[in-house]
């Protein structure tokens, strides 16, 4: 049998939903198959979006009622610091918002997410095959080799794309997938009972300070723990349950090594003052578990005749800033303009499509994560690139599809001229910012003032008025640059520790 179809989708979590609900509802001429290979979803990580891609689902996709029905609202981002692991609960160091957010974000079960949007995708007139495995391909000719149900069937398409996630099945077979041997982050990641309420009675009570500190909810946030070479996220997720991960640079820190990978993650967790407050009770699921080397890799070429990757297929990059959803939802919109121009009989220049990927992905990275690990655990450092950053994202990304609203094809960050330079400058304070990390750690005062201050402002808007959140951390940066010009190297000092818990500071 043969099965005629337009475009033939593998993978049908969110990447590949997405698209098959934008092109049924845009395109609707054309016949969409999806190839899914799994009978059900896993449990995946508990995944918090940014405002490109809460934009995305409420807006683009059009999920609002069911995102707050459903899933949970998202407070913003917060991070963490501490001297050592006997750093007073009350005296860690946290940067965050003071007010709600502004625009919608959410913490996301995607289980429940990836299975909602695939089914919206099959009521809008998409086909689904599920359970359904390609087992021969050659997409340069549109020709798929499916087993489904016990017969093996012949697909004939116009466009495969590829949203196979981290399998990411064109790239390996085409031999474009590379791993980013820059940044060898790995990561561990559960999902926990008996978290503790972070706004809840028993935590403000015993710690009056910290409950009296803060006007928004910390609970409903994305909170960060950090510390040299490494962070933790906290994620709450709709039903009581919470996802927390470790991520690492291996070249900085090693996890504990003993138990199973429950045990290590909590075990880090616990090696934290807030982490100790608010995972004492705390216990993993049980086969909820798992752990990724090697997270960062992208593909060369992303798009080609009668192809497309999208999603984490064409690549990932850093969990830190939740940028996943970023990706996902831009190269989608990558692959949707360029099917629905060529299905109107336009060409588009696939090779522009390649170069802005690699271009955009690389200047995301440089700007934004290359050596960041270095940084991560000084919360001086860190705030200075907490708000620089994030104001520049709203100032930017953010900005484009609140008020721009560019085309889909030239959907991707860091592509003009002046998003170009805008990304070179970031790449620039963030390589500074590692630089006086590695001084500081040479004369033993990092994390000089991981204690006894908070830093929490009104929150972002994707206007002028973030200026002032950059300003604020643009200050704080040169003035580490001050700093350093003092700094003396301690020759007798050790070797940075690549212990379990987080490095005592001198």
């Amino acid at each position: 049998m043969v099965q005629e179809c337009d475009v033939a989708i593998l993978g049908g979590a969110f990447s590949g939903a997405s698209l098959a609900i934008l092109l049924r509802r845009e395109v609707p001429k054309l016949r969409v198959l999806v190839v899914e290979r799994s009978e059900k979803f896993d449990r995946k990580v508990g995944e918090a979006t940014t405002e490109i891609s809460g934009d995305f689902l409420s807006k683009r996709l059009g999920q609002m009622t069911y995102l707050a029905h459903h899933q949970l609202s998202k407070q913003g981002l917060r991070m963490w610091f501490a001297q050592d692991e006997t750093t007073p609960f009350e005296e860690c160091a946290e940067i965050g918002a003071n007010y709600q957010v502004r625009m919608p974000a959410f913490q996301l079960d995607r289980e429940a997410l990836d299975t909602h949007l695939l089914e919206t995708a099959v009521r809008a007139g998409a086909e689904l095959w599920r359970p359904a495995k390609v087992v021969d391909m050659d997409a340069t000719a549109g020709r798929l080799t499916v087993q489904r149900g016990g017969e093996t069937l012949e697909v004939r398409a116009r466009w495969i794309v590829d949203a196979s996630g981290r399998a990411a099945t064109l790239a390996r077979k085409f031999g474009t997938w590379r791993p980013l041997d820059e940044h060898p982050t790995n990561a561990i990641w559960a999902r926990f009972r008996g978290v503790r309420d972070w706004d809840g009675h028993e935590l403000r009570a015993k710690h009056p300070k910290f409950g009296a500190s803060c006007i928004a909810s910390r609970a409903a946030a994305t909170n960060h723990l950090t510390g040299y070479g490494w962070w933790c996220w906290i994620i709450p997720l709709k039903g009581g349950d919470f996802s927390a991960g470790l991520v690492y640079d291996s070249r900085l820190f090693t996890p504990p090594e003993s138990g199973g990978l429950g045990h290590r993650l909590k075990a880090h967790l616990m090696a934290h003052p807030v982490g100790r407050e608010i995972f004492a009770d705390a216990e993993a699921i049980e086969n909820d578990v798992k752990a990724y080397s090697k997270l960062p890799y992208f593909s060369t070429e992303v798009a080609g005749p009668g192809w497309q990757m999208i999603g984490d297929a064409a690549g990932f990059l850093d969990p830190l800033y939740s940028p996943g959803l970023d990706y996902c939802a831009w190269s989608v919109r990558l692959a949707l303009g360029r099917i629905k121009a060529e299905a109107a009989g336009g060409a588009v220049d696939l090779g522009r499509i390649n170069r802005r990927f690699r271009q955009s992905y690389d200047t995301w990275f440089r700007a934004l994560y290359k050596d960041k690990y270095y940084y991560l655990g000084d919360a001086e450092l860190m705030s200075a690139a907490y708000w620089m950053d994030i104001s520049l994202f709203y100032l930017g990304p953010v900005r484009e599809i609140t008020n721009a609203r560019g085309p889909d094809l030239d959907c991707l960050p860091f592509n003009g001229p002046v998003d170009g330079a805008v990304g070179r400058f970031m790449a620039f304070y963030n390589r500074r910012l590692a630089v006086i990390a590695r001084k500081r750690r040479e004369a033993g005062c990092y994390g000089r003032r991981n204690t006894g201050w908070r830093e929490l402002g009104d929150g972002f808007v994707p206007d002028p008025r973030a200026l002032g959140s950059f300003f604020r951390g643009f200050k704080r940066w040169i003035g580490a640059e001050v700093h350093a010009l003092s700094l003396r190297s301690r020759p007798a000092l050790a070797p940075p520790a690549v212990t379990a818990r987080p490095v005592p500071i001198s």
